[in-house]
């Protein structure tokens, strides 16, 4: 079953990036991976490609979104921006491997395999399914890109990728989990932080985390009802501080933190707009193994 929390995402990126000061912060072929994406889903989706391409249905959606939970938009287009930029100066620190968690609906497979960068996305069968898809439909496979179906509250991931014949354990591995830890419950977060250290000791960690403390009673509620509107939820039990010691239990270096207020006087001033980066959100750049890049 298509996950829809990620082909909202999908479509919030889309629509907000329309804006020529967001859009000029990504890669024209980051824009087109995701205006192809939303055209292609499902006809109960897809018709956000044409009403969000009206500046009125734009901007009223803009409107909507931010009176029901003020920052929920940008923070997608933030995450985006900020991970991006985490990935273009690992690669130059000799990371040379990629590795993306829960990869959803997301055009990190597709764009740095085309830079001839090995990728390899996991996800449940089903979302591996629908995004192999719409790959081959938009004739973006290639010979750099492995999707992995695998759910890892079933499977471990040292079945899927330590036999993969692609993957390399003794290179240095960018691992992203961007809105991926959120989804589970804490057990099978410190498994999966478990796995990565066993059978790839050389890596950064690239992750996100929600941390809905930091949000008031009424939008903390609209953003656990909404999620659960679609059939998911929200289970990792942590705050920042929470998560931070994890990382710290597992033997982590947290080496950067991006606040959502960080996020607001870096890209959303920049661009000059009138948006706020929703609360509790969080980027964290976590070293593990040597601390840096073994090619460097």
């Amino acid at each position: 079953m298509l996950s829809h929390t990620a082909a909202y995402i999908a479509i919030k990126f889309y629509g907000l990036t329309l804006n020529p000061k967001l859009g000029q912060k990504f890669d024209p072929a980051i824009l087109k991976f995701y205006q192809k994406m939303v055209k292609y889903l499902p006809k109960h989706l897809s018709w956000n490609s044409k009403a969000l391409a009206s500046p009125f249905w734009r901007n009223f959606f803009v409107w909507w979104e931010e009176l029901l939970l003020p920052g929920d938009l940008m923070h997608i287009v933030s995450r985006k921006y900020y991970i991006d930029q985490i990935i273009k100066q690992s690669l130059t620190e000799g990371y040379s491997q990629l590795v993306v968690l829960g990869s959803g609906l997301d055009h990190l497979g597709s764009f740095w395999s085309n830079k001839k960068i090995h990728c390899f996305e996991i996800d449940t069968p089903a979302m591996i399914s629908s995004k192999c898809s719409f790959l081959e439909n938009e004739g973006c496979i290639n010979s750099a890109l492995h999707l992995c179906a695998l759910d890892v509250t079933q499977q471990s991931l040292q079945e899927v990728l330590g036999n993969h014949p692609d993957f390399d354990q003794n290179k240095s591995t960018l691992f992203i989990a961007e809105g991926f830890f959120d989804y589970l419950s804490l057990y099978d977060a410190k498994n999966v932080l478990n796995e990565i250290k066993e059978f790839c000791p050389d890596h950064k960690l690239i992750s996100t985390l929600f941390s809905l403390d930091d949000l008031n009673i009424f939008h903390r509620s609209m953003f656990t009802s909404g999620v659960a509107l679609v059939g998911e939820s929200i289970k990792l039990p942590l705050n920042r501080k929470g998560f931070e010691d994890v990382l710290i239990e597992k033997e982590y270096q947290i080496a950067q933190q991006i606040s959502y207020k960080e996020m607001e006087q870096d890209l959303v001033k920049k661009c000059g707009l009138n948006l706020s980066v929703m609360k509790g959100f969080y980027i964290m750049c976590s070293l593990f193994g040597n601390g840096t890049s073994t090619n460097k």
